[in-house]
């Protein structure tokens, strides 16, 4: 009769939220639970705090661009 399939219909939910779980676990273990945390030192976003931190120095400021003439001259 019908109840043949909850079986068959609970191996198939729990093969597809297991994917769900292991990423919480793993979110959890490696990530302290932030999903969306980032990490300035290490992947593509390294190159961009680089700069970020750049135009900081050389500017004063990270929102207002400046062009090469903000830039001092090295005097030899």
């Amino acid at each position: 009769m019908w109840w043949e399939i909850l079986p068959s219909a609970g191996i198939v939910f729990a093969a597809l939220l297991a994917p769900h779980g292991a990423y919480w676990a793993l979110n959890k273990l490696t990530h302290n639970g932030k999903s969306c945390a980032r990490d300035w030192r290490d992947g593509p976003h390294f190159e961009d705090y680089t700069l970020y931190l750049r135009d900081i120095r050389l500017t004063g400021s990270e929102y207002v661009p400046r062009g090469l003439e903000s830039i001092p001259d090295l005097k030899d």
